[in-house]
């Protein structure tokens, strides 16, 4: 009989993928431990783990102790919360679901898009309060502006395809990005800062790196302009919270959509809170029904991979699995 495996699922996930691996897998939720504590003094039972953005931080001091874990597989793109290097020098593999939520994702971006020049925060408040000023927020039509992607991966991609229908011309900054990978409705530009001159509406989608961490500070909002919009489904690290708040308040830029932050969620007292011109989601982008069964699928089968001796085509640290089989 096959060896049994031990699974940690994170507080909540959609049941499909948990359920396509019952075969081998026995599986405990992150919810079932009273606190981290509880936790710790069990993870050298697993073999494997499940973790979605905010579920846990899977730290060296964590690894440290899952003496006996040989995936985790992430519930989403994002690895910002798992500590890969200390995964790599304990030979544990790291993979994730890219693209499972891309259109998700980028249909939410658009959706704050919308929101944003369309006012329809301000309108809806205004019709609420017994204003009716049909001309109040006239705006120009999106088919008339620039969209520019900081970012341009499988989420980028689809929110200039979506933008493009809409006759918006794209542009993308990604110094990532294969030649034979740009998008054929898209012009790659060499620099963020021609990005965010040349755009009237930035949407962001670089994961968050040492590198991403910061980097669309005050510089980059004042060259979007007055008129300016940037919405940010990635994550909250990567725009400079402060700045942002800065700009809106001087009136640099004329708009923001955020559904991720430097810290979720956000302290009440955060000036983000209470402007008009910034429509929030609890980082909600990527989470439809449909995207979270494939999510949970994926990172299921992810494990399976492992379980049967394979290394997962998702995998992030595959330059130092090449013998990572040898270990175990």
């Amino acid at each position: 009989m096959a060896q049994q495996w031990h699974v940690l699922l994170p507080e909540k996930m959609d049941k499909t993928g948990p359920n396509s691996i019952s075969d081998f897998a026995e599986v405990t939720w992150l919810s079932e431990y009273d606190d981290y504590d509880a936790l710790y003094a069990d993870v050298d039972k697993y073999d494997a783990m499940i973790v979605r953005a905010a579920s846990l931080e899977v730290t060296e001091s964590l690894l440290d102790r899952a003496e006996n874990l040989k995936i985790i597989s992430k519930h989403g793109v994002g690895v910002d919360n798992i500590d890969i290097p200390a995964a790599s020098e304990r030979s544990i593999i790291v993979c994730n679901t890219p693209g499972a939520n891309a259109q998700a994702v980028a249909e939410h971006t658009l959706g704050l898009v919308l929101a944003v020049r369309k006012n329809i925060r301000q309108a809806d408040a205004d019709l609420r309060n017994g204003v009716w000023e049909r001309d109040k927020y006239a705006t120009p039509e999106l088919r008339e502006s620039t969209l520019g992607v900081f970012g341009c991966g499988n989420i980028g991609t689809n929110t200039t395809r979506f933008a493009a229908e809409i006759g918006m011309e794209c542009l993308a900054y990604d110094p990532y990005l294969r030649e034979d990978d740009v998008p054929v409705h898209v012009e790659t530009v060499e620099s963020k800062d021609v990005l965010f001159r040349k755009s009237d509406i930035v949407c962001v989608h670089a994961p968050l790196t040492p590198e991403t961490r910061a980097a669309i500070g005050a510089a980059e909002l004042t060259l979007l302009g007055s008129d300016g919009i940037i919405v940010n489904t990635s994550r909250g690290g990567v725009v400079d919270e402060d700045a942002l708040e800065a700009a809106l308040a001087a009136g640099d830029l004329a708009g923001a959509g955020i559904d991720v932050f430097e810290d979720e969620p956000p302290a009440p007292d955060s000036p983000l809170l209470s402007r008009d011109d910034v429509i929030l989601t609890p980082h909600i982008a990527g989470t439809t029904t449909t995207s979270a069964r494939k999510k949970s699928l994926w990172a299921a089968e992810n494990i399976r991979a492992v379980y049967d001796g394979n290394i997962p085509e998702s995998t992030l640290n595959l330059q130092d699995m090449f013998d990572v089989r040898a270990t175990w």
